[in-house]
């Protein structure tokens, strides 16, 4: 019965995915399927799916090395206030974003001019205004920062919460399930999607959109023998615990962008770029479900060449912790770079980044019925509303509904291997 098939199936629930069901209920019947949050992730458990929105701290902030990203991200973020308004569900603390790095180095001014062309409210600060600005961070003296003022941190989990909560709102029905395999019925015109899911669970539509980030390969999402072209980048964090008074006293302090040398008194054996240069990012203090304070610090992605290729890597990456080694560098590296804060506890934590050729993501179709918003390229989730919102009226409506370039998203696609 034509009652029983939906419009548009959204397969993966996370920040993306959400966006995209909120956005396509508006114009017909929607289905968001994907799991909720595991209580807990062990290796020798049977899930072997996860999501990169198990987290209180994403840093949210306009300004990016790519116009295209800075775009995505403004947009989002101008509508931040209005979706916790509407779901009545907070997640955005603006506390401002901080770019810092040498002085005179390529980093630096390509921030300084992409921020000047994107006329965002910026302010350049000397070592010295750095060190009054923010004076537990040790900066080298070669150092100077950018600073975005509307900018800040996101709560991932949040914000996917908000956003679930609205599609809900608008119709849309929401399936707490792993997805196994889709497929087209038939080839034609006429031709249904099917979605089933682990219990055997079909869901019948016209379309289906991909909103399934690292783990798209790993399930029988997409036709026999394509494979899209994407690369899986391991991530490790380390969650240093904080006292109730240097949140307080840090609580304010903008979300961190480092790409230099360093300071001279910085863990020296701390991963690197090719060219010798510190690349990592620093939340403030945040208070986390345990009701503990604290603060994040990871590498970028240039620190690392490591990339996955296999469902098993994934899964026994996302319940390890991270690289322990690297947990307790960058522990040591945190001591350096913040003074008078004393870590009380760390632990690691770790997720796995899907990066594109592009390097911006995929929002296009595989077939008429078929559609991906895939590859954040770590810089998605700030700009995950927006995402969502083009992916969804190119399913719904089949139409490009904005000012960037639909050949910036198109889809690279390689010969599927065996995992």
């Amino acid at each position: 019965m034509e009652d029983d098939v939906y419009d548009l199936c959204v397969v993966g629930a996370g920040m993306v995915g959400s966006a995209v069901a909120k956005y396509a209920s508006e114009w017909g019947r929607v289905c968001l399927v994907g799991p909720e949050e595991p209580k807990e992730r062990d290796v020798n458990c049977k899930r072997d799916i996860f999501g990169c929105h198990y987290d209180e701290g994403r840093i949210a902030r306009c300004l990016a090395h790519d116009p295209i990203w800075t775009q995505l991200a403004r947009i989002s973020m101008s509508r931040y206030r209005q979706i916790e308004s509407d779901s009545g569900i907070d997640f955005y603390d603006e506390v401002g974003s901080l770019v810092a790095g040498g002085k005179d180095t390529k980093y630096m001014i390509d921030n300084e001019r992409v921020s000047k062309e994107q006329q965002l409210e910026s302010e350049i600060l000397s070592y010295k205004t750095l060190k009054t600005k923010f004076p537990l961070l040790n900066f080298s003296d070669i150092d100077h920062g950018l600073y975005e003022v509307k900018a800040g941190h996101i709560s991932a989990r949040n914000l996917v919460s908000a956003q679930i909560k609205l599609a809900k709102s608008k119709g849309c029905t929401y399936i707490n399930e792993i997805v196994e395999k889709v497929t087209q019925m038939e080839e034609d015109c006429n031709s249904k999607m099917i979605v089933k899911t682990e219990s055997d669970k079909q869901v019948v539509c016209r379309k289906v959109l991909l909103a399934t980030g690292a783990f798209t390969a790993f399930r029988n999402l997409l036709p026999a023998d394509l494979e899209l072209e994407v690369g899986l980048c391991p991530l490790t964090t380390a969650m240093i615990e904080v006292t109730a008074d240097d949140f307080t006293n840090m609580r304010k302090y903008p979300a961190v962008i480092y790409f230099g040398k360093g300071a001279d008194n910085w863990k020296k054996d701390y991963p690197r770029s090719k060219d010798g240069d510190y690349s990592w990012y620093m939340l403030p203090p945040i208070k986390y479900p345990d009701d503990k304070y604290y603060i994040k610090l990871g590498h970028l992605q240039h620190a690392t060449t490591k990339r996955f290729t296999s469902s098993g890597e994934v899964k026994e990456w996302y319940c390890s912790g991270g690289d322990k080694q690297l947990v307790n560098d960058t522990v040591d590296l945190f001591k350096t770079v913040v003074q008078g804060v004393k870590p009380i506890s760390y632990h690691g934590d770790s997720c796995v980044i899907t990066t594109t050729p592009t390097k911006r993501p995929y929002i296009d179709t595989i077939h008429p019925q078929l559609g991906v918003a895939v590859g954040g390229n770590a810089y998605a989730a700030k700009s995950s509303d927006e995402i969502g919102r083009i992916a969804a009226v190119k399913m719904m409506k089949n139409e490009w509904d904005s000012s960037l370039e639909k050949t910036d998203f198109r889809i690279k696609m390689k010969e599927k291997t065996s995992n």
